[in-house]
């Protein structure tokens, strides 16, 4: 019996796609279209299996009959109509019209138009500088293959001999190595900064922009330094009067890294700013070359120069001129005047020189880190401090210490600052302490003048420039402090509140005097500048900010000598300048 089963249904099928291939020839004949026929097919096998199951029994010679009638039954029902669609779909496009309808009644297309409308963010970074100009391809030496001394037949060296002893104890092994007397032994580090003066090759511009720039630079400074020296006339009073803004125009990256020292250079003739940053890096700007620049493309005057992108002048070219964290950049003054003087981590004193053009080593020392530096008034000498709270005596003209160093902090040296009204004396600052020496009286085991003590790391204590003896430190405390330690060395004599927590990611706070030094200005967490009364404690007099162009916190700041120029540095090595 099974098989009889198993062969009866076999047959049904066949029978049963026999029937639906007979009703598609049936509808063929009878003039429908090919997809109309292809549904009929379709319709005609469901039909025809259904049909078998129910009527197993009935003789096979009246399945074709029925199975094309059910065919024509599908036809007429199923197929397309003449408006070109099946009842199913005139369906659909109903009920679309009336979803369309409701919506337009109950205004939602309007509403969701709304809602996916965002806010305009703020301006992006500034793009003027370094961040917009591509780097100029270095040629890269190529290194020979390596050869073991043994494969070439030559007498090994001494590589484990000692080369010299350092002042802390430690051993400097031939090899680099420090082997020091804890028993701990440190590789030799890999020296990554230039040695010797290093030329005005900028990283970012072309040998025509390089050229010209130090043509225009010794041009400028050799005017400069024939001229009397003028008088301060920046001020606070003018400052809050004018309101300083900032453009568009007066944002720019100078550096790849955080400015760590910028300046104003006191030539009239040049708005230029000069920085240093993280990594060794000097940037020069010509802030009035910038505008200059943008405008002239922006009324469409086309140069010949215009299709070579490497050989555009934005007015900011950047140089390597240190290995290392930049830790003072400042313009000189007396036989320095018109050349900037730079210090830095890698142990390097150098001055620019614009007639030669090149950054002149003037020392340099591989046993130290140079973390702070401030010149004489006469151009003469130098005060440099390194991280282990040394303290060195630098002749400028000869290149050399004038004695050995001294101990004179713990810890490492954050400033150091010569009074302008009385260069016998200078301030240092440092972990919780700052002192005020008496140059004439340093020797060994030397006693400052007055320790005015902190709560926490003292990040800057600067003179007053106008010579009054006032000094202003900077606190981890939260704290602004202005002392008279001739007058009063135990307690500062104005004390202004101020957030000071940097974090981890932005260079710690470091207020200055103004030009007049008849203010105080320090930047802030709010990605602005405040401006403080140093004679009473009151809330800021002003405050500079810009939502649209300043989009980080101004750490470092500068002010220009004769104008109401105030320039701040920020962690991603741009410059804002605010003025009238």
């Amino acid at each position: 019996m099974g098989l009889r089963s198993a062969a009866r249904a076999i047959f049904s099928r066949r029978r049963s796609t026999a029937d639906a291939s007979n009703a598609l020839g049936d509808a063929t004949n009878a003039g429908v279209t090919a997809p109309e026929a292809v549904v009929c097919e379709v319709e005609a096998k469901k039909g025809g299996e259904k049909r078998v199951d129910e009527n197993r029994r009935k003789s096979a010679a009246e399945a074709p009959t029925a199975t094309a009638a059910a065919a024509a039954a599908v036809v007429k029902d199923e197929c397309i109509d003449n408006d070109g669609l099946t009842a199913f779909e005139r369906e659909r496009e109903a009920h679309i019209a009336r979803n369309k309808a409701r919506m337009e009644a109950l205004n939602i297309k309007t509403l969701g138009d709304a809602v996916g409308t965002r806010e305009k963010k703020g301006a992006a970074p500034s793009t003027r500088g370094i961040a917009g100009k591509r780097t100029r391809e270095k040629i890269e030496a190529s290194i020979p293959t390596r050869r073991s001394s043994r494969a070439r037949n030559i007498a090994p060296e001494l590589a484990s001999g000692v080369d010299r002893e350092r002042r802390d104890g430690s051993v400097i092994l031939a090899d680099g190595a420090t082997y020091y007397p804890t028993g701990e032994l440190t590789a030799a580090p890999v020296r990554t900064r230039p040695s010797g003066d290093v030329k005005l090759d900028s990283e970012n511009g072309s040998e025509r922009t390089d050229a010209a720039f130090i043509e225009t630079l010794k041009k400028s400074m050799g005017k400069f330094i024939k001229t009397a020296e003028k008088p301060t006339t920046a001020s606070v009073a003018n400052m809050t009067g004018n309101k300083l803004k900032l453009r568009e125009c007066d944002v720019a990256k100078c550096t790849p890294k955080g400015v760590t020292h910028l300046d104003f250079s006191p030539d009239d003739s040049m708005l230029l700013v000069a920085s240093g940053d993280k990594e060794g890096h000097i940037g020069l700007w010509r802030v009035d070359q910038a505008e200059t620049s943008s405008s002239v493309k922006s009324e469409g005057v086309k140069t010949e120069n215009d299709d070579d992108d490497e050989d555009d002048d934005d007015g900011v070219l950047y140089y390597k001129a240190h290995g290392a964290y930049i830790s003072h950049c400042k313009w000189g003054q007396g036989a320095l005047r018109g050349k900037l003087l730079t210090s830095a981590y890698d142990g390097a004193v150098r001055v620019l020189d614009p007639e030669r053009g090149v950054f002149q080593e003037t020392v340099y020392s591989e046993e130290d880190e140079f973390s702070a530096c401030d010149q004489f008034s006469n151009g003469h000498g130098a005060l440099v401090c390194d991280n282990v709270g040394n303290l060195h005596q630098l002749d400028m003209r000869t290149g050399k210490f004038t004695s050995p160093s001294l101990s004179i902090h713990e810890k490492k040296i954050n400033t150091v600052h010569i009074d302008p009204g009385n260069e016998h004396m200078f301030a240092t600052s440092t972990h919780q302490l700052v002192s005020v020496w008496d140059v004439r009286k340093l020797k060994k085991n030397a006693k400052a003048v007055y320790d005015l003590p902190h709560a926490k790391s003292s990040q800057a204590a600067y003179w007053n420039p106008n010579g009054s003896g006032a000094l202003l430190t900077t606190c981890y405390d939260d704290a602004l402090r202005v002392w008279h330690p001739s007058t009063d060395a135990t307690k500062e004599s104005l004390k202004i509140k101020h957030n000071n927590q940097t974090g981890r990611w932005v260079l710690p706070f470091r207020a200055i005097w103004s030009a007049a030094g008849d203010g105080v200005l320090c930047g802030s967490m709010q990605r602005s500048m405040h401006v403080f009364d140093p004679r009473v404690a009151v809330p800021a007099l002003a405050t500079f900010a810009s939502a649209d162009h300043m989009t980080a916190i101004g750490s470092r700041l500068a002010c220009h000598r004769h104008h109401d120029f105030v320039a701040a540095g920020t962690a991603s090595g741009r410059i804002h300048v605010f003025r009238a």
